[in-house]
């Protein structure tokens, strides 16, 4: 099936996308409340659900309105999707260690440039809360939903309008913003930008899903340990974890400069063969 409206959405059109899905959210989370469907549910279960609603509309809409399916979606590449992630998954991993200290270090700035309000803590750790549901959305859903929108569809249509560099900046910006607080702009920014940077290499949102998994799966972990060890909480891991995961950040990413970058013709995952070229 050939794609319609491949360039679709353009710079603005992906600000209006992201507005379309922030008022799709209201309207399920009013039915919700309205129809007391998931009374006694606690409220971070609550906010999953209708993020995972919200999307699922927007997408039957997207999807039907540029005419793919999600196996185009997911991986538009022509190579194989088993040797793509026989390649870089490794090299993804190392870099999630490295990646969530150096955006920790970044909101670290965020935080004391404006600190947090009290209302703003029982929401991050409400967020935060161990459980089943919880975790299954923030390492599940979550990864899934924002890298088929903001890679799947923002990212490869405006990668056929615009300069790569341009792209995925944009592309990440946009993500961050749609987080719509300052405390996580950082973070959203940091892994869109390392996500981008797959997607344009590889033709294929499951690195960046792998990557946004386990860096959610990271943070959940690494906050539950912290919860654990208290008496830890000003030390984090320790000087030489930290120092390690920053070593791996580094040879994970030029490994995958290695084995990703260079000349199209060159590369070792080469670019889809799409019917309107990206430049």
């Amino acid at each position: 099936m050939t794609e319609h409206h491949p360039s679709f959405p353009n710079a603005i059109e992906a600000l209006l996308l992201i507005a379309l899905l922030m008022a799709i959210e209201l309207f399920v989370a009013a039915a919700v409340f309205d129809a007391d469907l998931l009374a006694g549910v606690n409220d971070g279960d609550v906010y999953g659900f209708i993020t995972v609603v919200g999307n699922g509309i927007l997408f039957i809409g997207l999807l039907t309105y540029k005419r793919i399916g999600y196996r185009a979606l997911f991986h538009p590449a022509g190579h194989s999707l088993t040797a793509t992630m026989t390649l870089v998954t490794v090299p993804i991993l190392m870099l999630v260690p490295g990646l969530v200290f150096l955006a920790g270090a970044l909101n670290s700035i965020v935080v004391w440039m404006f600190p947090m309000s009290v209302d703003d803590v029982a929401r991050f750790e409400e967020q935060m809360a161990p459980g089943i549901v919880p975790i299954l959305f923030s390492c599940v859903a979550a990864p899934v939903l924002e890298e088929m929108l903001f890679r799947g569809v923002i990212l490869r249509g405006f990668l056929r309008q615009y300069s790569r560099t341009f792209a995925i900046l944009w592309s990440a910006a946009l993500f961050g913003i749609a987080h719509l607080n300052l405390y996580q702009l950082a973070t959203a920014i940091v892994l869109g930008v390392v996500s981008g940077w797959l997607y344009e290499r590889c033709r294929s949102l499951w690195p960046c899903i792998l990557l946004h998994a386990a860096y959610n799966g990271f943070v959940t972990g690494y906050y539950g340990w912290l919860l654990d060890h208290p008496e830890s909480q000003t030390t984090g891991l320790g000087v030489a974890f930290t120092g390690a995961s920053f070593g791996a950040l580094v040879v994970g990413g030029l490994i995958l400069v290695k084995l990703l970058g260079g000349q199209p013709s060159k590369r070792v995952v080469p670019r889809a063969n799409d019917a309107n070229p990206d430049r």
